[in-house]
């Protein structure tokens, strides 16, 4: 399934088919109180103090005669959020180190797990968009796909906090 996801986005990206636009993605954005949480360093995965896991119910009108996909990776291209790439979500614990990634779940629904093996278990479905640096599948279904981006985590905390809380408001 990878695969044709790949070949639909390349295709998608070469024709604008079945594509909002950088411009009116960003229209299709909700605004949504954010559910947050935080994870304590459990020793194997470092978990930040500050910087919460975030979760938006409902944040993207996925609308009609878009792929649910192209409506993530657009808005998250025009918040300044590049490298996007579509898949599951990895059925194993790992996080990332340098760069701080934001997921979107375009299509079906599942329990992910985040903040390692002592963090906690979240239900995700179809248009939420969860923010964090460590996650792990437990029990997605087959048809789950996720629209994912990274930025990187650069040593200077101010702007890398001002970068992602600036790209979170918006959706």
């Amino acid at each position: 399934m990878p695969i044709l996801e790949d070949v639909k986005e390349y295709v998608q990206r070469a024709t604008g088919l079945h594509r909002p636009g950088k411009k009116e993605a960003p229209d299709l954005a909700r605004p949504r109180k954010p559910q947050t949480a935080r994870f304590k360093d459990d020793g194997l995965i470092p978990n930040h103090p500050r910087w919460p896991l975030v979760i938006y119910r409902g944040a993207v009108d996925l609308g009609d005669g878009h792929d649910p996909a192209a409506v993530m990776e657009d808005l998250f291209d025009a918040n300044g959020w590049g490298e996007t790439w579509r898949d599951g979500i990895y059925d194993y614990v790992h996080y990332h180190s340098r760069i701080h990634e934001v997921l979107g779940i375009a299509r079906g629904r599942g329990r992910v797990r985040f903040g390692g093996s002592k963090g906690r278990i979240f239900k995700l479905k179809r248009a939420m968009s969860p923010s964090c640096r460590r996650a792990r599948d437990t029990n997605a279904c087959p048809q789950m796909r996720t629209s994912s981006s990274s930025a990187p985590i650069r040593a200077s905390a101010p702007t890398t906090s001002a970068r992602r809380s600036r790209t979170v408001r918006k959706l």
